[in-house]
């Protein structure tokens, strides 16, 4: 097979994974509320947001470091085993943090049957960081589509049948472990052998390596639902609601935006690796370029057809609440070009520089929220999401600037 037809069968299905990522989150929601009621989607889009929050712990970041290991410094085993851990510990986080936070009720429950939603998310990216790196994304990106699909049909036609979410996350568990095995583990055979190697030296080594990875994915993850969380302190459950239905279109431009740029990841980290600064800048340029593109082309539909859109795909009324949904957008573009930039500070392997910024940024977060919302509402939780991801922008550009600098002057030393 020649490149070319492997790189447009690597677009292709990344992007159709992807995509059937963001629709996933869209439909689940759009279930809920449409047969529950903005009440209980409110409760559904809160567990949904701290399922995403631990998420974070299972995936612990390594999906870039592995994608861009080109020196297989450490074997798919170490991989698979460091997965095994951090996706134990995601699931023992979900149920502690359950448990304090909701003693053994209605919503303890939920939250736990949400988070072992995204365990899949989680676990399976180990397998998906390994096609990538052997030059395979299309494997990955097809078997992520049909999971995620396999997992919102399930979890659809059961809601809507049984009217019990609690019936509709088990039967979708059930159904998303059958095809997460059927899906990976044979292709994963032709490449690697499918069993941990738990050298915890190695392990060790993985995990401390990508530790500044993992706590900036943490608290990136935390600036993203930090309006939620201060919704959460200020008001009520069905201002949960409209705000992740308002949030959604912000998303998708991280997501489209993701489509273009993640099949570059391995070219990104060979140009740096070969000393070609123009061709990794000029890799970062262009996802910035899509980003642009995309925001722009989000900003004009979301304006005009936005908000009836989404009031009868929801089933709820969100009439007023165009500015907030054209302030998320921004903040939207925002947070693509912050990760864009963040890709090129773990490509260079400089991921111990992210840290601060996302620590500048979630203490800004801690202190503005409670009195964003108090003071502005919905608006509030909007401009906090804007400032945020504008304050990392900043600091991530300036960042690979300098180091890409920096670098050149080194190569240039006789």
């Amino acid at each position: 097979m020649s490149s070319n037809t492997q790189i447009k069968k690597d677009y292709f299905w990344n992007t159709l994974g992807s995509a059937m990522s963001a629709v996933a989150s869209v439909l689940l929601l759009m279930v809920v509320t449409q047969s529950l009621g903005a009440y209980v989607g409110g409760i559904f889009a809160l567990a949904f947001a701290v399922a995403q929050q631990f998420q974070t712990l299972g995936q612990y970041e390594v999906r870039p470091y592995q994608a861009t290991d080109v020196e297989d410094k450490f074997s798919f085993g170490v991989y698979y085993a460091a997965r095994i851990v951090t996706c134990g510990l995601m699931i023992a986080g979900i149920v502690l943090y359950a448990i304090y936070s909701n003693g053994l009720g209605y919503e303890a429950v939920l939250l736990v049957l949400v988070g072992w939603l995204r365990f899949f998310d989680a676990f399976e990216d180990v397998f998906h960081g390994m096609f990538q790196q052997r030059g395979r994304l299309d494997i990955a990106g097809k078997a992520f589509f049909w999971r995620v699909l396999s997992t919102v049909v399930s979890f659809s036609v059961t809601a809507f049948l049984a009217r019990d979410i609690f019936v509709a996350c088990v039967v979708s568990i059930v159904v998303s472990t059958i095809t997460f095995v059927v899906l990976n583990i044979p292709p994963a055979r032709s490449f690697v052998t499918i069993k941990p190697i738990f050298d915890f030296k190695k392990i060790r080594q993985l995990l401390v390596a990508c530790f500044p990875l993992f706590l900036g994915s943490f608290l990136l993850m935390y600036l993203v639902n930090a309006p939620r969380y201060g919704i959460e302190e200020v008001l009520s459950k069905e201002f949960q609601t409209y705000y992740a239905i308002l949030f959604m279109p912000a998303m998708v431009i991280n997501l489209i935006s993701g489509f273009i740029f993640k099949p570059l990841l391995t070219t990104l980290a060979n140009h740096w690796k070969n000393g070609s600064r123009r061709g990794f800048a000029s890799i970062i340029a262009k996802g910035l370029a899509a980003v642009a593109v995309t925001s722009v082309f989000a900003l004009v539909v979301a304006y005009f057809i936005g908000i009836p859109v989404l009031s009868f795909l929801y089933g709820v009324d969100l009439s007023g609440y165009r500015p907030v949904l054209m302030t998320l957008l921004v903040g939207g573009a925002f947070n693509a070009a912050s990760v864009i930039l963040y890709y090129g500070l773990i490509t260079t392997r400089h991921q111990g520089a992210i840290l601060p910024g996302y620590a500048i940024a979630a203490l800004a977060a801690l202190l503005f929220s409670r009195l964003s919302i108090e003071q502005f509402g919905m608006m509030g939780a909007a401009y906090l999401y804007d400032g945020v991801m504008v304050l990392l922008v900043v600091i991530f550009a300036a960042l690979n600037v300098y180091f890409v600098k920096r670098a050149a002057g080194v190569s240039k030393r006789p």
